[in-house]
């Protein structure tokens, strides 16, 4: 401390001010090695408040300071599990866990054949931070039952906070639909991931409701329960996006089949059935869709019913072109694709002009394939599609299967929030793609590290076979 205060002082008399760094690096680096948990809680309530820099040198945008943090967090903390080997091997042979490790490594190999290499591979690093921080970490993290109950917390108050600012900086333009665009900017720099991130923690919100009503805590907490969820969706509407109003109504609607306790295979099994009944029936379909004329307007029944509307609303038809630019991409490349990161750059000659709109463009400025399944078909082939239908698929399926058979109060209600906030997001995935954004990895990669830790560490089905194994072996001795 001594020493610190010294080089303070003489950072000052000497206009040395870069020696103030010092003090604070060695205490970031103290942290990362002995107290790595408060670390990650702490990055955690950090990123809502955290704002991109788009060029922070050599055309290399950052979010600032959250993604600086989480490299320092990589790096530091696989060095030390490497060395002290603390790491649980379970958690790493966890289903879930093998497809993370299968997509990473797919990232690199699609990185070593992209038509972009720098691109692809600064695109596959960001992606290793936030699987390495925000999964393989967070599920250590979570080993502590009181990690996984103040996790989201942490995030829901700065996003509050976030929320309140855009409030009012919308109410300056009259709530307007195009104001809402980009109003929540420097913190969420497009509406669709704002609304993404408070539709997948408006599940948490209602879990914690029901969970304070079952166990008859003071009616304060309901209150205020029910105030944040209510700012929540009033946020919700505000930002006019169409995909995640649908996204919290589907996540609604799963209410049912966790209401009748069937299980996640079996609604995989309605769903597909659905699927194959849309596909019979498609020319009957598409020839209703085609007779919407409403596009996007002011208001939520207009809004909502142009949602719809894949003849004349822009917005709907650029994304049935992106869509099918991405499966050109894929026709062209099924293998390995064009490389992580690259769809904005390669897409343009693939676009097929009977899907052009008016808003078509061949520069790239207006995102990716907009789906987080297409994406990943057209950049990084067959495999990489298949490698997140996966981690959906074990990822809901781990859940629902525990949610139905734990007994545990606080347990049943981080399933209940986790499964219904990963539909929330994945089905918000199937009109756009946001995994890349750091503001949505530590809900989606950490809601799937909880439910690998319930697995593996808390939940009470295993506790009470083990507890019965011990007592069948000691009656037996």
């Amino acid at each position: 401390m001594v020493v610190f205060v010294l080089l303070t002082i003489y950072g000052i008399y000497d206009d040395a001010y870069l020696l103030h760094v010092i003090p604070v690096a060695l205490t970031f680096l103290y942290l990362l090695l002995f107290k790595l948990d408060y670390v990650l809680l702490a990055l955690n309530a950090l990123i809502p408040l955290s704002v991109q820099v788009d060029d922070v040198g050599y055309g290399f945008g950052l979010s600032l300071p959250d993604e600086p943090v989480m490299m320092s967090i990589m790096l530091l903390s696989v060095l030390k599990f490497v060395i002290d080997g603390s790491y649980d091997i379970k958690a790493l042979r966890h289903p879930i866990s093998v497809v993370v490790f299968m997509t990473m490594g797919w990232y690199f190999v699609t990185a070593a054949t992209s038509e972009m290499p720098m691109v692809s591979i600064k695109y596959a690093i960001s992606q290793m931070w936030f699987m390495v921080v925000f999964y393989f970490l967070a599920i250590m993290l979570f080993k502590q039952m009181r990690y996984m109950l103040i996790y989201h917390w942490l995030y829901i108050i700065p996003l509050l906070l976030v929320v309140l600012y855009t409030f009012y900086e919308h109410g300056k333009f009259g709530f307007s639909q195009e104001a809402s665009f980009y109003i929540s900017r420097p913190f969420y720099i497009a509406h669709g991931i704002y609304s993404a991130c408070i539709a997948f923690l408006v599940p948490f919100i209602v879990a914690w409701m029901y969970y304070y009503k079952k166990v008859n805590l003071h009616a304060g907490h309901l209150v205020i329960l029910s105030g944040i969820l209510l700012i929540f969706l009033l946020a919700l509407f505000l930002s006019y996006t169409r995909a995640a109003w649908l996204s919290v109504l589907i996540a609604g609607l799963m209410l049912i089949p966790i209401a009748l306790k069937i299980k996640f295979r079996n609604q995989l099994i309605i769903l597909f059935t659905g699927v194959a009944l849309f596909l019979f029936f498609k020319d009957d379909i598409l020839y209703a869709l085609s007779k919407n004329k409403q596009d996007s307007a002011e208001g939520f029944s207009k809004h909502l019913q142009s949602a719809s509307n894949i003849r004349t609303d822009a917005s709907n038809v650029e994304r049935i072109n992106r869509w099918m630019t991405a499966l050109e991409m894929f026709k062209r490349k099924p293998v390995f694709g064009f490389g992580p990161g690259t769809y904005p750059f390669k897409y343009a000659p693939y676009q097929l002009a009977r899907y052009k709109t008016v808003i078509t463009t061949n520069f790239g400025n207006q995102g990716n394939a907009h789906s987080e399944f297409l994406n990943p078909l057209a950049e990084q082939g067959l495999l990489g599609a298949i490698n997140i239908i996966l981690i959906v698929f074990y990822g809901l399926n781990t859940a629902f299967n525990m949610l139905f058979t734990e007994k545990d109060k606080r347990l049943k209600m981080l399933l209940f929030a986790n499964a219904l906030g990963l539909v929330t997001y994945f089905t918000h995935g199937l009109l756009n793609n946001y995994m890349d954004s750091s503001k949505v990895a530590p809900l989606v990669w950490g809601g799937l590290a909880m439910i690998v830790a319930i697995d593996i560490f808390h939940k009470t089905s295993d506790k009470k076979a083990e507890i019965d194994l011990s007592v069948s072996s000691n009656q037996q001795v």
